[in-house]
């Protein structure tokens, strides 16, 4: 089984436990699949997988790979 890697930052990190954990996943898992088992699916996260900003999340998980996960932030 592959091994992932998730970051969780900003004020993802201050309210969830799961954030810096390696998780055991499926073969043939997607990042969509993935970020909606723990809660992270929303459109208005910002996601990158090994360092590619809004990777296409139909992408497969290899072993090895790092999601890290921020809030959206917005300015003015």
């Amino acid at each position: 089984m592959p091994s992932v890697r998730l970051r969780l930052r900003g004020q993802l990190a201050e309210s969830n436990a799961i954030g810096g954990e390696v998780f055991e996943v499926p073969e043939e898992v997607t990042l969509e699949t993935f970020l909606l088992e723990h809660g992270l699916g929303a459109r208005h996260f910002v996601v990158i997988l090994n360092n590619t900003v809004g990777p296409n999340r139909a992408t497969v998980l290899k072993d090895g790979d790092l999601v890290a996960v921020y809030p959206q932030m917005a300015g003015g």
